[in-house]
């Protein structure tokens, strides 16, 4: 796995952003629990928490916790690099960000591995959930589209800021889902490959007539 440090593309991602009234003093995550995403690594520096990780399957989530010096706006800039060990070919990715307090999402997400043709299809604001597994809490989604497919073994890179208020201490989950490539089943192949059959036989017995 590449040891990329995604800390410095968060920062120079968003260092528009302006500054915050308050301040990050500390942001750590880890597995969610189902071990789908097995984090290898994270580090925290200034208001800036990034980890790497190899993603098994889907969804996978990673669970953390945000101390901030006063409750007036603080903002936190996340980065995520994920080895994509899932078996299959990715084609789309959604990040699903849960708070219990109200947050929005700071500046523009990006994507910079792999840089060449995927973007940010859509990000949609926090909303309050009133059932589901994050019923009661806010929900947040930001949308990855592919234009070259993400294989197995390739790493993807992105990074978003969040700003909230109300507290010191937080606590937040970062919800990953891979979009996945259609595999035609065994019984479509071979349903087409009969197909292609009859229909070259077919040609060729006119050619004979």
């Amino acid at each position: 796995m590449k040891k990329r440090i995604v800390l410095l593309v968060v920062v120079a991602s968003f260092a528009c952003c302006g500054v915050s009234r308050g301040s990050v003093t500390n942001a750590w995550w880890s597995n969610g629990g189902n071990n789908a995403l097995v984090p290898s690594s994270t580090s925290f520096a200034g208001d800036s928490l990034s980890a790497v990780g190899i993603e098994y399957g889907s969804p996978a989530q990673m669970v953390g916790t945000i101390a901030t010096d006063t409750p007036d706006d603080p903002t936190l800039f996340l980065g995520s690099s994920v080895d994509n060990d899932t078996g299959a070919i990715w084609i789309g990715y959604q990040v699903n960000v849960v708070m219990s307090q109200t947050f929005t999402f700071s500046g523009t997400p990006t994507i910079s591995n792999p840089t060449a043709d995927w973007l940010v299809a859509n990000v949609a604001a926090p909303t309050l959930q009133v059932g589901g597994l994050y019923a009661g809490k806010y929900e947040g989604t930001i949308d990855f589209a592919a234009g070259t497919p993400l294989g197995i073994g390739e790493e993807l890179d992105f990074s978003y800021a969040i700003h909230f208020a109300s507290s010191t201490d937080y606590a937040f989950t970062q919800e990953m889902i891979p979009m996945f490539a259609l595999v035609p089943e065994p019984s479509t192949l071979a349903l087409a490959a009969t197909g292609g059959l009859m229909l070259a036989l077919r040609l060729r017995r006119k050619r004979a007539g």
